[in-house]
Order: structure tokens, then C-alpha cells, then sequence
């Protein structure tokens, strides 16, 4: 569940007067996370592809500086991640990317220190260790850029990142709801979603509003018998009615605790609930856009060596996997070698061969099963790391690439971002990139031999 108190931040950000005040809360909540975290909001407008209206708290005022900063004199993995990602195919006249929802929905982008002065016109502060961009969108438009920087080195791990997530939607929903507002004078009609998700906020503020007057009810319930006690002391009778009232009262205040602490109970579960289903239903869009894009790209003309290396590039930064390779077969149908990867020296992957039915890769091979390895003791004695080389974790996923029931190769993933460990969706989205990737080898292979036949 966040550290966040979303029942609150919901509240207040709703509550906001216009878009100023919306942004005024928002930065102010980070900020008081942490005194070494300076965040700044950068508003994007589509008309001109820039960055417009970069807006900082200092102490109780909000700063607001009109600047314009175009996309293209940002990083270029920061446009290609949140505004740009047709870069990929170096196609100008595919701006409109199916992509573009696929990456402004990305959790984050941390960029690297010799960015910093792309970045200087965005950023609260003059100099960082430490630095994340988020996006804030509703749907597919991108509605500003969120810019956190702190001065300790490592200031945004995984966990942190999960945590801002939350507070982001809700800050980029009250955002969106001021400017539609600005802009056309009424309340924006916000379709199913936006329905489910009310209703869900009614529930919340029912159990609230129920535990709120159980508070009131076990506070009068302390005060009578407060008063009944002082009673019995003035009187000094030991009458059998009177404590037998006491009893009571004591009864029904118990029952009370008891029911205020069930409310809480509910209220808390119901926002660990929500959270974990927005990101689930986060991640599951992710993967499905992701395969969408790439099918419409199969489907065109294109070279299946091209096609295989950018696959392998696409998926790794896309995914957060430092380490990938694709192996295929060589013409004895006995020897793997890489035919590419990411994150491996390229003079070390020429020189590599793997026997099949030797190593991971070779036993996964042999076997036509896919390998998936949480930590260490998963793996069995017959399958295990050479050591060769360093990982940042005992994770590593190894799936089989079959095409019409002969193999083509394996498929390698090791080395999450910060050390993560794989799951079951990097596993499905392993075994998807594979499957893909097998019809396109295995398709060239069969082109190749029934041209050697004819």
C-alpha cells in the first residue's frame, strides 16, 4: 500500500480551486516526503511539441516560469519513452506512433548525469545526485512532465517509484479535470471507467462516513459513562441497577471499538485493492499495446535480421531488462551463437558457443521448455549459471524459440533494472516475444529451404 494517505490527496487535490491549486497540493505532498526532494511540473502542449509553464513550491507560494522548451532539445531516450517512441524506426512521419500510449504510461525514466544540462530549463533546482521523470496523462494525452530530484545518490529506488505511482494518477485525473473544465465550462464526462472508478470513491467515503460517526458515537458513550461513574461516586450506593448499566454501556463501547477497527480494516484493504488492480490493469496495457505494435510491424515489409535486432533492443528498454540475447542454431543444428543482444560485449558475443543440451541456454534448447528462475534454489542442480560473467541478481528467464515443431533458438533474459526479480508477466511477455520471434526466423529458414529445392 502507498505511504501515501490517498483518501486525503484525493480529497484535497479534488478540491482544488483550479489548476494552480491542484499543482500547489501535488508538489507540496512530495516535498514533505523527504526535505532533500525538489519537484517541479512541466506542462506540455501539443500545438507546439514543447514543454510550457514549469511550476515549483517554494514554502507556501507556487512558482510558475513561462518558458518553452521543445521535445527535440530533450534527451533522446527521455522522447522517445514519453513523447516520440516511433523514434525507434526512424520514420518522422509516424508521430502518431500506436506506441505513444504504450510509453507515456511508462512508470518512469531516470535520466543519466550527462543529461542534466538537457534538463537544467526543467529542473527545481540548480544541480542533483539523483533524479526521476514521470509522466502525468489522462488516456492518451500527455498532460505535463513531472521532474523529482533529490541530493543523495539512489534517492529513487523501485519502491519509491511504486509508491509516487498512485499519487501521480490521481494528481494527473484532478489535472485533467480542471483543464476540461477550463476549457469548456462543465464537468467532464469521464465514460465507464470513470464511472466504476466514482462509485469505488463512494464506497470509500461511506466507510469513512460510518466509521467517522461510530468515532462520535463511542466519544458520547465515553462521556455518559464517565458521568455515570462520578454519579455513583457522589451517591456511594452499590446499587445492582446501576451497575448493571455500567456493564451495559461498558458492553456497547466495546462493540463500537470493535466495529470502528472492522471500518478501518475495510477502508485500508479496499485502497490496497485499488492499487494493485490499477497497476496490474497498468501492466497488462503495457504488454498488450506493446504486441500490437509489434504485429503491425511484422505484418509489413521488413528484414527478419533487422526485424530480430530491434525486437531484442525494443523489448529490453521497453521491459527494464539490462541483458538479452537471441541464439539460433547454426547450419549443424547442434551450436548456438548469439545472433544478437543488449548489454553484452559485442567482441565476447561473437565468441560465443553453446552445444545444445549444455548450459542453460542448451538445456532449454534440448529440452523445448522454458526456464524461469526466481532466486537461486529454483533452479536445479543440471541447470546452472556459468559464473562467467556479473548479474545483479539470481533471476533469469530462458525461453525456447519453435517454429511449425522444429527449433530455431533460445531466447535469454537476465539482469532486471536495479536487481529485481523476474514474475509470471515478464515470463508471459518472454514466451509472446519468443513466439514472435520464432515465426520470423523460422518463416526465413522455411523460405530458404524450399528456394534451395526449387
Amino acid at each position: 500500500m502507498s505511504k501515501f494517505d490517498l483518501r486525503d490527496i484525493s480529497q484535497r487535490l479534488t478540491a482544488g480551486r483550479d489548476v494552480e491549486a491542484v499543482v500547489f497540493e501535488f508538489l507540496g505532498y512530495l516535498q514533505s516526503v523527504r526535505p532533500d526532494w525538489h519537484a517541479s511540473l512541466a506542462f506540455y502542449e501539443i500545438s507546439r511539441d514543447a514543454l510550457v509553464n514549469v511550476c515549483t513550491r517554494q514554502g507556501n507560494r507556487l512558482v510558475r516560469r513561462d518558458l518553452v522548451v521543445s521535445v527535440d532539445q530533450l534527451p533522446p531516450r527521455l522522447v522517445r519513452k514519453f513523447f516520440h517512441p516511433s523514434a525507434f524506426f526512424n520514420a518522422p512521419d509516424r508521430r502518431t506512433s500506436l506506441l505513444t500510449h504504450l510509453f507515456q504510461t511508462s512508470p518512469s525514466y531516470e535520466p543519466d548525469p550527462g543529461e542534466a544540462m538537457s534538463l537544467q530549463p526543467l529542473s527545481p533546482v540548480p544541480s542533483w545526485a539523483s533524479c526521476v521523470c514521470m509522466p502525468l496523462a489522462d488516456h492518451e494525452d500527455l498532460i505535463a512532465l513531472l521532474m523529482l530530484t533529490s541530493d543523495k545518490r539512489g534517492a529513487f529506488p523501485s519502491k519509491v517509484i511504486g509508491d509516487i505511482i498512485p499519487l501521480k494518477s490521481l494528481a494527473a485525473l484532478a489535472l485533467a479535470q480542471q483543464l476540461y473544465r477550463a476549457n469548456t465550462g462543465r464537468p467532464q464526462d469521464a465514460g465507464t471507467a470513470r464511472q466504476a472508478a466514482s462509485e469505488f470513491q463512494e464506497r470509500i467515503k461511506l466507510l469513512d462516513a460510518q466509521t467517522t460517526d461510530l468515532t462520535a458515537e463511542n466519544r458520547a458513550k465515553s462521556e455518559r459513562l464517565e458521568a455515570l461513574s462520578r454519579e455513583l461516586e457522589a451517591l456511594d450506593k452499590n446499587s445492582g441497577t446501576y451497575k448493571q448499566e455500567l456493564e451495559r454501556v461498558k458492553g456497547q463501547l466495546e462493540a463500537l471499538e470493535q466495529q470502528s477497527a472492522a471500518a478501518s480494516q475495510q477502508l485500508n484493504e479496499a485502497y490496497t485493492q485499488l492499487t494493485s488492480t490499477q497497476t496490474r490493469a497498468g501492466e497488462l496495457q503495457r504488454t498488450v499495446s506493446f504486441m500490437r505494435e509489434v504485429f503491425q510491424v511484422l505484418s509489413q515489409e521488413h528484414e527478419s535480421e533487422a526485424f530480430a535486432k530491434t525486437m531484442v533492443a525494443w523489448f529490453s528498454e521497453h521491459f527494464g531488462v539490462e541483458r538479452c540475447s537471441l541464439m539460433v542454431l547454426d547450419d549443424t543444428r547442434e551450436t548456438l551463437r548469439i545472433r544478437a543482444q543488449r548489454g553484452i560485449d559485442p567482441a565476447l558475443a561473437g565468441l560465443v558457443k553453446v552445444r545444445v543440451g549444455q548450459g542453460i541456454a542448451g538445456w532449454v534448447a534440448h529440452n523445448r521448455k522454458p526456464l524461469f528462475v526466481r532466486v537461486k534454489r529454483d533452479a536445479g542442480e543440471a541447470v546452472q549459471h556459468t559464473n562467467q560473467d556479473a548479474y545483479n541478481s539470481d533471476s533469469f528467464i530462458c525461453v525456447p524459440l519453435v517454429h511449425n515443431d522444429r527449433l530455431v533458438g533460445v531466447m535469454n533474459l537476465s539482469n532486471k533494472t536495479a536487481g529485481v526479480p523476474f514474475d509470471e508477466l515478464d515470463l508471459d511477455r518472454a514466451m509472446l516475444a519468443g513466439s514472435v520471434l520464432a515465426i520470423s526466423l523460422g518463416g526465413q529458414e522455411t523460405a530458404r529451404h524450399t528456394a534451395s529445392w526449387s
